[in-house]
């Protein structure tokens, strides 16, 4: 089984190119599903360019949002 298809069984069918395309985040339970932009036009903000460029790569990479990246790499922490 690929990554692929492991994360469309997981997910419901939801790929990382989805969310990409829809500029969000995978949906549960992998991700939180919220658009990266929130309704009053709001994004994460970042320490720098590079910071914002890192993360951005990785959810073009995964398809998950800052914040679940976030919560992902601190559950590895433990």
């Amino acid at each position: 089984m690929s990554i692929n298809d492991f994360l469309a069984t997981v997910s419901g069918g939801d790929l990382p190119a989805d969310a990409v395309r829809e500029v969000r985040c995978l949906k549960a339970p992998i991700g939180c599903g919220k658009p990266l932009v929130d309704a009053t036009g709001t994004t994460r903000v970042f320490w720098d360019e590079t910071e914002a460029a890192r993360y951005e790569a990785e959810w073009r990479i995964t398809g998950l949002c800052p914040n679940c990246q976030d919560v992902l790499a601190e559950a590895g922490d433990r």
